[in-house]
């Protein structure tokens, strides 16, 4: 019998793996099963056990009618194993999502025009904590990402750059009018519990390190209290970049700036 190809050999996987979650042991169900069987026969025990309690005390007949209608009224429950899909149509199905999501993203992301950037920035400082409008500002005038953001240190951000570690260190000039809203955060930021001993920038209330989560979710829901749906993160982001050539900054500076591997990469980031 001839053997099998590695590409075979995962064909066949794809096409007969069925496992009930994508990165799951196939033989999971070993254990899965007999777990799955014990825990209906014990939510079944239990249930029965209730009824019988209520009918403890003295032996009466109508009270032992009473529970044993109680206990037939309602059936026992039963679990059953349905077949799992394939590993193939897990796949498939999850590159479908990530592809609709990106195509989704690409024919909304469109960047604010400098009236919608200016109310969203002015909002900022004026309805927002001191944390969350150094955020907002500091995002829309360095187009960091959201793990940029959420990993940005103290010693990164400095009177005129922040430096992006990481991958692709880089050094994103920041405007002389953003740094009394910085200094005025990092006075709250020193009144934090257990903000001393994080070396994080941006902190919560608790002291811990703002989740990129966080990052992405404040920019959506405040661009929605303003009048501004669709707006999030990454549209800072591009809106950061077309300012950027608006501004005379020519294709390979700014590929630089934001943290891209070419200006090829860069041009084709703004013509999504």
């Amino acid at each position: 019998m001839r053997r099998k190809s590695p590409q075979e050999k995962k064909r066949l996987s794809y096409a007969k793996d069925r496992r009930e979650r994508h990165g799951e042991n196939d033989k999971s169900s070993r254990k899965n099963i007999p777990r799955h069987k014990r825990r209906v026969n014990r939510a079944n025990r239990h249930r029965e056990q209730q009824v019988l309690n209520g009918a403890l005390g003295s032996v009466a007949v109508d009270s032992a009618a009473v529970a044993e209608e109680r206990l037939l009224k309602t059936p026992p429950h039963r679990w059953r194993k349905w077949p799992g899909a394939t590993l193939g149509t897990l796949v498939q199905g999850k590159l479908a999502m990530k592809s609709e999501r990106t195509e989704f993203e690409a024919g909304t992301l469109s960047p604010l025009d400098d009236d919608e950037l200016r109310g969203l920035l002015t909002s900022a400082v004026h309805l927002l904590s001191a944390r969350k409008a150094a955020l907002i500002h500091l995002m829309c005038h360095t187009g960091l990402r959201v793990s940029e953001v959420s990993a940005l240190e103290l010693r990164d951000v400095s009177a005129e750059a922040v430096t992006v570690r990481g991958r692709r260190r880089r050094t994103v000039p920041l405007p002389v009018e953003l740094r009394p809203l910085l200094d005025s955060y990092l006075r709250v930021r020193a009144e934090r519990p257990g903000a001393a001993e994080n070396p994080a920038f941006f902190v919560t209330v608790f002291g811990c390190r703002v989740p990129p989560a966080s990052v992405n979710g404040l920019v959506t829901t405040f661009a929605i209290m303003i009048g501004l749906p669709g707006v999030s993160a990454r549209t800072l982001r591009k809106t950061y970049a077309v300012n950027l050539l608006r501004a005379g900054v020519d294709l390979d500076e700014a590929a630089e700036l934001l943290g891209h591997a070419s200006p090829e990469a860069t041009r084709a980031y703004l013509a999504r």
